[in-house]
C-alpha cells in the first residue's frame, strides 16, 4: 500500500519508548472465542517481530480458554516458535506488564446482538446489522463500554508505560472514542471494512475466479488496493490500485458502471459522486431514506432485513464451534503431527502487524480508527474516523483527505453523534443519548417515541449498561 498523501499528518501517542520490556508482553482480552481468539495468536506468532513474545490469554470463561490455550500451545511447537503462552481469568494478573493488549469481546453474545437489530422492528426501525448505528449500535455501545473501560484503566494501571490497547469491538467509533480519553495508554481502532472492499471491487471486476476463498484471493489474483476514509462502516474509496492502475476521486468514473456490484452502491454514487465501501448492509443503515417501506426496508438495495450471524433462521452460528475444536485436541493428543493440518498460517487481518509496529517502532501502513485531527476536512477534530494510516517509530501518521461537500456532511453529522454517544458511554446521561440519536438517520422524528424506545432496550439490558462490578476481578 502506499504512503499516507500528507507529511503533515498529526500524531498519535508517543514514539516507541526504551522503557518498554525487550520482549513484547501482548494481551488477548476475549481469547476464549474459538475462532478469533486461536486465529489472532496464530497470526501474533507467524510475525517475525513478535518472536519471543509472551501472549497472555484473558477470559472470563476458564473453560473454552483452556481449549484455546491448548490448541495455541500445540500450533507453537508445530510452528517452532519460542513464544510463551498463558492463561488468566484475572484481568489485573493478565494485563501486568502488557506492553499490548487487544479487545475482542462480545458482552451479551449473539443473543443481545440480535434482540438490539430486532427489537426496534416493532416500531418500524429496520437494521440490517444493528452493531454500529441506530438504536442497536446505541445499545451495543453502552452494553461494551463499562467492561472496556475497566480493560483501558486496569492496562494504564498495571501495564507497561505508554502501551497499546487495539480496540476491534463494535460500534468502534464511540468506543475507540471513549477509551482514547483513558490517560497513559495509546488508543487505536481497527475494523477489515477496507478489505471487505477490495474484495467487492475484485469480485464485481471478475478478477476472483468463481468459487475461490475470501481467505486466499488475494494471494492468486490481480492485487486490489484501496485508500478509504470516513466513519467506521461508513467510508468511501479515496484512492484504488488495480493491478499497476491508480485510480483517486477523479478518475473512478472510469470503473462505472462496471464496479456497481448493488443498486446501492450505484445509488451512492449518483446522489453523492463517491464510491462507498463496506458489504451494504453497513452504509446503508447510516442514511436516511433507504430503509423505509417504499424500499422493502432495505431488501431492493440489494440488503437483508437482518444480519445472517443473527438470522433466527439461519441457527446459532457457533453451534459446531466447540465440538470441531474438542476433536482437534482429542486428535493431536493422540498424534501431534496432525497439527500440521490445522491452519497455522497467517490469515488476513493485519492486526499482528499493527501490534508489531506500534511496538517496535518498524514501519506499516493500515487502516485505523484514530481522531480526526483535522485529517478529514469538513469534519471535528475530536471525533473518531476511519483513515488509511502509516504507522512509524510509534507514531499514527494520519492522511489529509477532501471529499465533496453532500457526503463530507454526512460523514460529519455521523461522526458527531457518535463522539456524543462516546460521552454517553463514559457517564450515561439520558439527554445526551438523545442529542446524539437525534443525528442519527435511523432514529424516528417522533422523539417521544424514540426515548421511549431508547428506555424500553436500556431496561432489558440495564445489568449490562449499569453494572454492580466488572466480571474477571477477584
Amino acid at each position: 500500500m502506499t504512503q499516507p498523501n500528507s507529511s503533515d499528518s498529526a500524531p498519535l501517542g508517543a514514539p516507541h519508548s526504551a522503557e518498554y520490556p525487550i520482549r513484547p508482553v501482548l494481551a488477548v482480552v476475549g481469547a476464549g472465542s474459538l475462532v478469533w481468539g486461536r486465529s489472532i495468536v496464530v497470526d501474533l506468532m507467524n510475525n517475525p517481530d513478535l518472536e519471543g513474545a509472551e501472549i497472555r490469554l484473558i477470559d472470563v470463561l476458564p473453560e473454552r480458554m483452556e481449549m484455546v490455550r491448548e490448541w495455541v500451545e500445540f500450533a507453537r511447537i508445530a510452528l517452532g516458535g519460542s513464544h510463551v503462552i498463558t492463561a488468566h481469568t484475572n484481568l489485573r494478573e493478565g494485563l501486568r506488564g502488557a506492553t499490548g493488549c487487544l479487545t475482542a469481546i462480545s458482552v451479551g453474545g449473539d443473543r443481545l446482538w440480535r434482540y438490539d437489530a430486532m427489537y426496534p422492528q416493532l416500531d418500524g426501525i429496520f437494521q440490517p446489522v444493528g452493531d454500529t448505528t441506530g438504536p442497536g449500535g446505541a445499545m451495543r455501545a453502552l452494553r461494551h463500554a463499562p467492561a472496556l473501560l475497566h480493560i483501558a484503566r486496569t492496562l494504564a494501571e498495571v501495564g507497561a508505560p505508554d502501551a497499546v490497547l487495539l480496540q476491534v469491538t463494535n460500534p468502534l467509533n464511540p468506543l475507540t472514542a471513549c477509551l482514547d480519553t483513558q490517560p497513559g495508554i495509546r488508543v487505536v481502532g481497527f475494523c477489515h471494512g477496507y478489505e471487505d472492499t477490495e474484495h467487492i471491487i475484485a469480485e464485481t471486476l471478475g478478477l476472483v475466479p468463481e468459487g475461490m476463498s475470501k481467505a486466499v484471493w488475494k494471494n492468486h489474483c490481480v492485487p486490489v488496493n484501496v485508500e478509504v476514509a470516513g466513519n467506521n462502516h461508513f467510508v468511501f474509496v479515496d484512492k484504488l490500485t488495480i493491478g499497476d492502475r491508480h485510480y483517486d476521486q477523479s478518475t473512478l468514473h472510469e470503473l462505472t458502471p462496471a464496479i456497481f456490484d448493488c443498486p446501492f452502491r450505484e445509488a451512492i454514487w449518483s446522489r453523492f459522486g463517491v464510491l462507498v465501501g463496506n458489504n451494504p448492509r453497513h452504509p446503508i443503515e447510516f442514511l436516511p431514506d433507504f430503509l423505509t417501506k417504499k424500499w422493502g426496508y432495505g431488501r431492493a438495495w440489494g440488503v437483508s432485513l437482518v444480519a445472517n450471524e443473527i438470522d433466527p433462521e439461519k441457527g446459532e452460528r457457533h453451534d459446531e464451534r466447540q465440538p470441531r475444536m474438542e476433536a482437534d485436541l482429542r486428535a493431536a493428543r493422540a498424534d501431534p503431527s496432525v497439527v500440521r493440518s490445522w491452519p497455522l498460517e497467517h490469515s488476513h487481518e493485519p492486526i499482528a502487524e499493527i501490534l508489531a509496529a506500534l511496538h517496535t517502532g518498524n514501519r506499516f501502513d493500515a487502516h485505523l480508527n484514530v481522531r480526526n485531527e483535522g485529517a478529514i476536512r469538513g469534519v471535528e477534530d475530536d471525533a473518531h474516523v476511519e483513515l488509511f494510516c502509516r504507522i512509524e517509530n510509534g507514531v499514527v501518521h494520519r492522511p489529509q483527505v477532501v471529499f465533496p461537500d453532500g457526503i463530507t456532511a454526512e460523514i460529519s453529522r455521523i461522526a458527531r453523534s457518535h463522539l456524543l454517544l462516546a460521552r454517553c458511554c463514559m457517564a450515561f446521561d439520558e439527554e445526551l443519548l438523545m442529542e446524539a440519536l437525534s443525528l442519527d438517520a435511523l432514529i424516528p422524528s417522533d422523539k417521544g417515541l424514540a426515548r421511549r424506545l431508547m428506555r424500553e432496550m436500556i431496561e432489558f439490558q440495564k445489568d449490562y449498561i449499569f453494572p454492580a462490578g466488572v466480571a474477571g476481578e477477584s
